[in-house]
C-alpha cells in the first residue's frame, strides 16, 4: 500500500512539474493571488518582470508588483472579489523605461462558489503602444489633408493639415456630413457610392467649400476599411488603428488549475512532444478555427493552414524541431466561418531538469488587423510615390515644351531681325532712288508732262513717301522690345518738352494746346519714351475735330496694383494718362487700336501707317508696364500708361 501511494505521489509530482513547465513557457505574465492579496504562485515571466516576487520572503502581491502598478490594479479588485472579470491597461516604469501592459483578472471560486482569489494575466503591449504613437504622429503631422468618413457620410476625424487647408476649427468640421463641404453634390454622392462598392479612388477631383466661402479643388485618394460586409470608414492617406488587445490567462497550480488557466488565455496555446506532435490545444483553437481540439492534435493542425502556405510552414516547423530552436512564422489560418485570418505563431523549446528536449510550448495569435494596417500603410506609400513620379514626368514634359517655345521664339526674333535689316537697307535704298528720280523728272521735265502724267508722278512720290514712313515705323516697332538697351533715370518732363519742340510748326498751325501737370522721373530707355510720347502727341494733333483747336493733357499719379487692369498685389504703379479732345473712337475698338497695321479711318481722311499705337504699347510692356485706352466718338480719347514705381 505504501509503495502504491509513493508511486502515485511521484506520478502526481511529475504531472504537476510538467504543468508548471507548461505555464512557465507561456509568453505572458501569470500569477495566482488569494483574497488576502497573498501571492500563491507565479510563472517565470512574472518573476522576470517583477523580480521581487522571486524573493522567498515576498508573499504580498502588492510588494511583488510595486506600488505604481498595484495602485492601478487595485481600482478593479472590487469587481473581482464580487465574482466579475476585469480587463484593463496599466503603465509603469521598468528598467529606466516606461512600459505598458494589458491585464486580465479572472476570479477563482471554491467548492461553495465563493471567490477564493483571482488569476492575474498580463501581456506586454509596449511595442503596440509605440506603433500607435507613431501612427498618431503620422496622422497629426502629415503635410497633406487627411480625413475619415463613416458609412453615413459623416466626417469622424480630420488632421490639422486638412483643417488648416479649409479654414475650419475641428468642431466645425468633424461630426458634420461630408456633403456639406462639397460644392458639387453629384460628385460627393458618386464618391460615397463607389467606396461602398469597394472601389479604391485615386486622384478623384472634387470641389470643397472653405470656411471663407471660397472653393478649393482637391484630389481625393480614398479606400474603405471593411469588417466583413460592414463599412467602417473611408480613408484618405490615413488609417484608423484598431489594435487588438492581447492577453493570456492561466489558472490553477494543479493539473486542473493549469488547464483552466490555459483555456482562459485569449490566444491559441499549444504544446508538443519531443517529436513535434501536438499534444495539447486550448479551447481558443475551437473558437478561432471552428475545429474540435482533437482534430488539431498530432500533425492535424497543419490542415487549417492555407494550402499555399502549408508546405513552407511544415518545412520550417520540421527544421526548428530538428534543431531545437525557436519557431516563429506567419501564415493564413482557416477560421470558423471558412475564411482566412493571418496567424502569428511563436513557440519555445522546452527542456526538463536534465536539459533533455521534451517538446514545445507556443501560441497562435490572430494578427489580421495588424497586417491590414501594414498593408494599408505600404499602399499609401506606393500611391504617394506613384503620384510624385507622375508629377515629375509632367514637370519634365512642361520643361521640354517651354524649351521648344523658347527655340521657336528665338527663331521668330531672328526672322524679325533679318526683316529689320532688309527694311533698313535693302528696302529704303530703292525708295530713296524712286523719290530722287521722280523729283528730278518733275524738276527737269515736269512742264512737258500732261496733267495726267503729272498726277501719276505725284501719286508715285506720295506712295514712296508713305512706304518710307511705314518702313520707319516697322523698324521702330521691331526695336521697341530689344532688351540690350540700357535703362537710366530719366525725367519724363524733359522728354515731353523735346517732343513738343518737334511739333512747334504743327502746333502753331492748328492752335493746339498741350498741357503737362507733371510727370515722374523713371528708369527707362530714353529714346523709346521719346518715341512713345512722339506717337501720342502726333495722334492727338492728327485726329482732331474740324474747326476745333486740339487740346492734349498729360497727367500722372501714384496708384496701387489693385487699380491696374490685370494686376494685383502690393506693388505701386505710376499712372500716366494722355487725354485729347479729338474725334475719339467707339468703345469696342479699345483693344483693336493697339493691333499692328490696324486703322480705324481711311488714308484719305487721316494719314498714317497704323503702327504708332502698337509701338506705344510695346514700349510700355518692354518696361514692365501696361497700356489701355478709352474713348467716345466726338468726345476725345484717353490713353492710360501704368509703369512700376
Amino acid at each position: 500500500m505504501r509503495s502504491e501511494l509513493s508511486a502515485y505521489t511521484e506520478l502526481h509530482s511529475r504531472e504537476i512539474s510538467a504543468l508548471q513547465n507548461l505555464i512557465d513557457s507561456i509568453p505572458a505574465l501569470v500569477a495566482r493571488v488569494d483574497c488576502n492579496m497573498t501571492l500563491e504562485y507565479h510563472n517565470k515571466h512574472f518573476g522576470t518582470w517583477f523580480p521581487r516576487s522571486n524573493e522567498p520572503s515576498c508573499t504580498s502581491f502588492h510588494t511583488a508588483i510595486g506600488k505604481e502598478a498595484f495602485d492601478q490594479v487595485q481600482k478593479h479588485l472590487g469587481g473581482i472579489l464580487s465574482g466579475r472579470d476585469a480587463c484593463f491597461s496599466i503603465s509603469f516604469s521598468r528598467e529606466g523605461a516606461y512600459r505598458y501592459m494589458d491585464v486580465i483578472l479572472t476570479p477563482e471560486f471554491d467548492a461553495q462558489h465563493h471567490v477564493s482569489g483571482f488569476i492575474f494575466h498580463g501581456t506586454d503591449v509596449t511595442e503596440k503602444m509605440s506603433v500607435e504613437h507613431d501612427l498618431r504622429d503620422y496622422f497629426e503631422n502629415a503635410n497633406i489633408g487627411l480625413h475619415w468618413v463613416n458609412a453615413e457620410g459623416v466626417i469622424i476625424r480630420a488632421n490639422p493639415a486638412e483643417l488648416k487647408m479649409l479654414g475650419y476649427e475641428e468642431h466645425e468640421y468633424v461630426g458634420q456630413p461630408v456633403a456639406r463641404f462639397h460644392k458639387n453634390q453629384q460628385v460627393v454622392q458618386e464618391i460615397l457610392t463607389r467606396l461602398k462598392n469597394r472601389e479604391v479612388l485615386s486622384h478623384h477631383e472634387a470641389e470643397l467649400i472653405c470656411k471663407d466661402g471660397s472653393t478649393r479643388y482637391v484630389a481625393i485618394n480614398s479606400s474603405v476599411l471593411w469588417e466583413g460586409d460592414r463599412f467602417i470608414h473611408s480613408r484618405c492617406f490615413t488609417i484608423d488603428i484598431t489594435a487588438q488587445k492581447l492577453a493570456a490567462q492561466a489558472t490553477l497550480d494543479s493539473e486542473v488549475r493549469f488547464k483552466t488557466m490555459a483555456n482562459l488565455v485569449p490566444l491559441i496555446i499549444w504544446t508538443t512532444n519531443e517529436n513535434g506532435l501536438c499534444t495539447f490545444l486550448n479551447i481558443k483553437w475551437k473558437e478561432l478555427t471552428g475545429e474540435n481540439v482533437e482534430d488539431g492534435l498530432g500533425n492535424l493542425w497543419l490542415d487549417v493552414i492555407h494550402p499555399d502556405d502549408r508546405q513552407n510552414i511544415e518545412i520550417a516547423w520540421t527544421k526548428s524541431v530538428s534543431e531545437r530552436k525557436v519557431f516563429e512564422a506567419k501564415f493564413r489560418v482557416r477560421n470558423d466561418k471558412g475564411g482566412y485570418v493571418v496567424g502569428y505563431a511563436n513557440s519555445l523549446p522546452r527542456f526538463d531538469s536534465n536539459h533533455t528536449f521534451i517538446g514545445y510550448t507556443g501560441i497562435i495569435q490572430d494578427v489580421t488587423t495588424q497586417e491590414q494596417i501594414k498593408t494599408s500603410l505600404e499602399r499609401m506609400v506606393l500611391d504617394r510615390t506613384a503620384d510624385l513620379r507622375k508629377k515629375n514626368l509632367e514637370l519634365e514634359d512642361a520643361e521640354q515644351a517651354l524649351k521648344a517655345k523658347n527655340l521657336e521664339l528665338e527663331k521668330t526674333n531672328g526672322e524679325l531681325s533679318s526683316f529689320a535689316h532688309v527694311a533698313s537697307h535693302d528696302l529704303q535704298e530703292p525708295l530713296r532712288k524712286i523719290q530722287t528720280f521722280t523729283a528730278r523728272v518733275m524738276q527737269s521735265d515736269g512742264d512737258k508732262l500732261s496733267s495726267t502724267g503729272q498726277d501719276l508722278m505725284t501719286r508715285v512720290r506720295t506712295s514712296a513717301s508713305r512706304m518710307r514712313d511705314l518702313i520707319q515705323d516697322i523698324l521702330s516697332y521691331s526695336k521697341a522690345d530689344k532688351t540690350d538697351d540700357k535703362v537710366e533715370p530719366t525725367d519724363l518732363n524733359e522728354i515731353l518738352t523735346d517732343v513738343i519742340r518737334e511739333f512747334e510748326v504743327k502746333i502753331e498751325e492748328t492752335g493746339a494746346v498741350i498741357e503737362n501737370t507733371g510727370l515722374p522721373v523713371l528708369r527707362v530707355v530714353p529714346f523709346l519714351f521719346h518715341q512713345l510720347f512722339l506717337n501720342l502727341v502726333s495722334n492727338g494733333l492728327k485726329f482732331s475735330k474740324r474747326n476745333c483747336a486740339p487740346y492734349i493733357l498729360f497727367q500722372s499719379q501714384l496708384t496701387t496694383a489693385d487699380f491696374v487692369p490685370g494686376m494685383q498685389g502690393p506693388q505701386n504703379f505710376h499712372h500716366i494718362s494722355v487725354s485729347d479732345n479729338g474725334i475719339g473712337f467707339e468703345a469696342q475698338q479699345a483693344e483693336k487700336i493697339f493691333e499692328i497695321f490696324n486703322r480705324l479711318h481711311g488714308r484719305r481722311d487721316f494719314e498714317g501707317t497704323g503702327i504708332g499705337l502698337a509701338i506705344c504699347k510695346k514700349v510700355v510692356e518692354r518696361h514692365g508696364g501696361k497700356m489701355t485706352a478709352e474713348g467716345e466718338v466726338d468726345k476725345g480719347a484717353t490713353f492710360h500708361i501704368y509703369l512700376p514705381a
